[in-house]
């Protein structure tokens, strides 16, 4: 060696890598074949469930309230009655609100589906979806309010879609009937069979549909999807307009479409009175005003017959102010219980005759204008 380092020091250098070289690539083919080997004749090594990466099909996202701890708990207790695929799901419950007291009944799943409880200071549910989406490990979000009742083939129905295209670029949405044992009074015979709330009386399963009927109810949709165009709008002051303006980004910068699977089966646990009915259609009008501000492009096409509000709602009272009442009064003896069940012409008449009505308390919330004075006026003498 003492006659190597005798040598100038760059021919030094490059006799010892040539007398070195051989024993480094010997000494690494034997360390590929030994690793050959070990694949070969050794069984793989399992992560332990604790250690394995968290990673489902799909995310059922659900936020709730403080107060709705009753409604939530029948819709786990559905969920926990799913008897397959228990393994390609999870389950977010987001509390909109610093109430933890909600995220009890999670008790009712069993120890095989995963669950995450999450609480968010009060924000609304766009936010609390929001929040939801942010812990999600599915690729795909299935969307479920909390007052829906599913039974144990509603996610699995969802999954199977997915599986047969996990790449699509659509929302699958599955049917949301009214519970029959709601259905106990001409009233709600009609919210239930006409287009009062839902479309559903004009939809056919099978069939894809434009971003109005991007309902978060009972939905899925691929998460990537909803990351790529912003999430939901937390501006919007609560569930109103806010999933069907995420639905019509979807459809503007993807070509999303809505496709409707009536077998997918839940029931929408929704019952409302004439005053609840009016109250929510008064906070479709405030949310469609907010609209206007959150994306003006929106607004103008889902609302285009909106050009002076305070004129056209003035119109609308001195015209139809005296029908709109007798229309509310009818509405109030049709909520007591009866067996009476109207006809197809009974609910389409019905319908038609509610129409000024409905369009006097959307202009009302629309124009931020208090419901209960409203209220008050359509049941004066």
């Amino acid at each position: 060696m003492k006659m190597l380092w005798a040598l100038p020091r760059w021919l030094a250098h490059v006799i010892y890598l040539l007398l070195v070289a051989p024993f480094l690539l010997l000494g690494t083919m034997c360390a590929l074949a030994l690793a050959d080997l070990w694949r070969k004749f050794l069984p793989p090594i399992d992560l332990e469930p604790d250690q394995a990466p968290a990673h489902e099909a799909i995310s059922v996202v659900i936020p709730t309230c403080p107060h709705r701890k009753p409604k939530l708990e029948a819709l786990l207790e559905g969920i926990a009655s799913t008897a397959t695929d228990r393994d390609a799901f999870e389950v977010i419950v987001v509390v909109d609100g610093h109430d933890e007291a909600p995220l009890e009944v999670a008790s009712t799943l069993p120890p095989t589906i995963r669950f995450q409880g999450l609480t968010k200071g009060h924000a609304g549910p766009a936010a609390a979806r929001n929040f939801a989406i942010e812990h999600a490990c599915g690729d795909w979000l299935v969307f479920f309010d909390d007052d829906l009742r599913v039974d144990e083939d509603t996610i699995p129905g969802h999954l199977r879609l997915i599986r047969n295209d996990p790449n699509a670029v659509q929302a699958h949405l599955g049917r949301a009937d009214w519970p029959h044992d709601l259905l106990d009074s001409p009233w709600r015979q009609l919210l239930a069979q006409t287009s009062m709330l839902f479309f559903w009386d004009h939809m056919t399963s099978g069939k894809h549909y434009g971003f109005r009927h991007f309902w978060t109810l009972n939905l899925s949709v691929r998460r990537d999807c909803v990351l790529q165009v912003g999430g939901f709008r937390e501006q919007f002051p609560w569930a109103m307009h806010e999933d069907i303006e995420l639905g019509w980004r979807l459809q503007e910068s993807l070509g999303l479409q809505v496709h409707v699977d009536r077998s997918i089966q839940s029931f929408h646990d929704h019952a409302l009175d004439p005053h609840d009915y009016l109250l929510r259609e008064h906070k479709s009008g405030k949310s469609a005003g907010a609209a206007r501000t959150i994306n003006p492009a929106f607004h103008d096409l889902v609302w285009p017959w909106i050009d002076d509000p305070v004129h056209q709602l003035t119109t609308l009272q001195e015209l139809f102010l005296t029908p709109a009442r007798d229309v509310l009064r009818l509405f109030h003896t049709w909520a007591e219980p009866s067996d009476h069940r109207l006809t197809p012409h009974e609910l389409h008449a019905a319908y038609l005759a509610h129409m000024p009505l409905k369009r006097m308390v959307f202009l009302h919330g629309y124009l931020d204008r208090p419901f209960e004075a409203l209220w008050d006026q359509l049941h004066a003498d």
